[in-house]
């Protein structure tokens, strides 16, 4: 878990969706959750938890970044530097100078473009992966990335955006840290196997699904599902409903929130789900609860 004291279950933004929506955010290339991003900003972000749903190479290009990952091992990038991150939640702080701006871009590429780009290179022994895989921004690349750009920023020409990805990944693996660079992204798909019932405990009301958690714990689908059960006796799934609706009920009896602040807070980000499950497991809506509870506490 995160190093940071207040609970930032509702502060979590699940990029790259989120950046779709930023209106400062300029989308070069997209395809799925794989994608292109720009990114130029004069005020930090304080609500800085990121869950990323693909793998990112982030190109600081002004100012600096802090992440911290979910080992509290806290990595500052500096400009004209990339970071490799993969998949997994981390805390992320733009760090931007006096009367200066932060300005990035980000190549997020899915599970789907590491596999073809290993297809590339023998199969060696997975080494486990640094905390972080931080490279210079090479001559080669700082071509790529301003030609990218030149190329496709307004074009709206999403089509190109797995083969841009894989050019970029395999001018990475011809530099001086290539050889490294394949072996982080090998390690990736090796992640460590953590304590299922310690991480759920901590992580359930993030805004993730199965599959997500599954990733989060080092395991396949099938392999989280199984050993899930085996600690908690219930699905992932009817698990996760019964926790967050627990907590929605203690939120809605003891605080004055709206229903959608609640319903994110419990890791919904659609409210109108929420409100359906909530009204299945309780046979009431979450407002008419608040309303009914509240009226017995002045009593």
């Amino acid at each position: 878990m995160l190093s940071r004291k207040r609970n930032l279950a509702e502060d979590m933004k699940v990029v790259p969706h989120a950046f779709y929506m930023h209106p400062g955010i300029e989308k070069i290339l997209i395809d799925g959750n794989s994608c292109v991003i720009a990114k130029q900003i004069t005020q930090a972000d304080t609500n800085n938890e990121r869950y990323l749903a693909a793998n990112a190479l982030t190109l600081v290009l002004e100012g600096s970044l802090q992440i911290e990952d979910d080992h509290n091992h806290i990595t500052i990038v500096h400009k004209n530097h990339f970071i490799l991150l993969p998949k997994g939640m981390y805390a992320v702080t733009d760090l931007i100078p006096a009367n200066s701006i932060f300005k990035a871009v980000v190549f997020f590429f899915d599970d789907d473009i590491c596999d073809e780009f290993l297809t590339y290179f023998e199969t060696v022994p997975t080494q486990e992966m640094q905390s972080t895989f931080v490279l210079p921004y090479y001559d080669d690349l700082r071509l790529f990335t301003d030609t990218l750009l030149t190329l496709y920023q307004g074009k709206g020409m999403h089509q190109f955006t797995r083969p841009k990805l894989l050019e970029l990944l395999h001018l990475i693996s011809i530099s001086k840290l290539g050889e490294s660079f394949v072996n982080a992204i090998r390690s990736i798909k090796n992640r460590e196997r953590k304590s299922v019932r310690e991480f759920m405990l901590k992580n359930y009301m993030k805004p993730l699904d199965i599959a997500d958690y599954a990733y989060l714990t080092g395991r396949s689908i099938s392999t989280f599902q199984r050993d899930f059960k085996s600690k908690f006796n219930l699905s992932p799934k009817k698990w996760l409903i019964e926790k967050r609706m627990e907590h929605a009920c203690e939120l809605l009896c003891k605080t004055p929130r709206s229903v959608t602040d609640i319903s994110i807070s419990v890791g919904y980000d659609n409210v109108s789900h929420f409100i359906k499950a909530f009204h299945k497991k309780y046979g009431n809506s979450p407002k008419q609860y608040q309303i009914e509870n509240r009226k017995n506490s002045t009593i």
